[in-house]
């Protein structure tokens, strides 16, 4: 197993992954997670970005010239007032269905972590749906702890 910065040309496997993790948030939510009918394009243009911008990155697992998962993250900043100016953020973690379990995940969130502390960053952050108990689990098991709950009002 490969864990490298994506590339332009890996987009098209990264657009299928990513539309397999937000389809199971569609179980979750299928209101607020229902996709535009443009989605590939949407996604192209910002999975493009985040390879191609400083503050940002992808990481994919490679398997024999295979895109297996990838993760995305980015340096968020926070209030002026604060002695921590920036933490990371992992934006997404996907696995294939047929490589989950089986420790792709945590390649790609250490090499996450390797790259935040690069921009001397102290901490990482990650959303995890309240009902996703499988991302849960996972966030845990790699050593992310509640922090904050991100709470919702339909308007």
């Amino acid at each position: 197993m490969n864990i490298r910065l994506a590339r332009h040309e890996d987009i098209p496997q990264i657009i299928i992954l990513g539309k397999q993790l937000l389809d199971l948030h569609l179980e979750f939510d299928q209101k607020y997670y229902t996709l535009e009918t443009d989605f590939d394009r949407n996604f192209y243009n910002w999975t493009a970005e985040q390879i191609g911008f400083p503050g940002k990155f992808i990481m994919v697992a490679e398997e024999n010239g295979i895109i297996t998962g990838f993760i995305s993250g980015f340096i968020k900043y926070l209030f002026p007032w604060f002695k921590t100016k920036q933490v990371g953020h992992i934006s997404y973690l996907v696995i294939d269905k047929s490589k989950r379990s089986k420790g792709v995940g945590k390649l790609l969130e250490i090499e996450a972590v390797n790259w935040f502390k690069t921009k001397n960053l102290e901490y990482a952050e990650v959303y995890v749906d309240e009902v996703n108990q499988f991302g849960k689990i996972a966030w845990n098991s790699y050593g992310y702890q509640p922090f904050k709950k991100f709470l919702r009002k339909s308007i």
